[in-house]
């Protein structure tokens, strides 16, 4: 499950969350969504079916799809989960493109990535 800690705007609910500008993302989220879960869900270490821990990272996404700016903002105790999360996003770039009536160049993303975890009630 993805979260955002910085994002506003537009909620996905404990999904994701950023800033739409008042753009419809749906579609976009629902395919960004599968295309990083397919690449992540083979990284994930063995270590993930007996221990638990959260990864927080921070990305953007350019207008062409383009993922900039990768870093692990607050990594899991166990490294191989935070591994597996940089990994899940870095092979999904390029990411589908950005809707093309978002007004900005970019769209800035907070992305966790939860093992064993539950997302915090809204």
């Amino acid at each position: 499950r993805f979260d955002n800690r910085q994002g506003g705007g537009g909620s996905f609910g404990p999904a994701i969350q950023f800033d739409t500008k008042g753009v419809e993302f749906g579609p976009w989220i629902r395919r960004f969504i599968a295309q990083v879960r397919r690449n992540w869900e083979p990284l994930i270490p063995q270590a993930a079916w007996s221990m638990h821990g959260h990864v927080i990272v921070t990305f953007n996404v350019h207008k062409s799809g383009r993922i900039s700016d990768l870093s692990v903002v607050k990594p899991a105790e166990l490294d191989a989960f935070n591994t597996a999360a940089y990994g899940a996003l870095a092979s999904s770039n390029p990411t589908v493109p950005l809707p093309p009536e978002y007004p900005s160049d970019q769209a800035f993303f907070t992305v966790t990535f939860f093992y064993n975890e539950q997302p915090p009630e809204r």
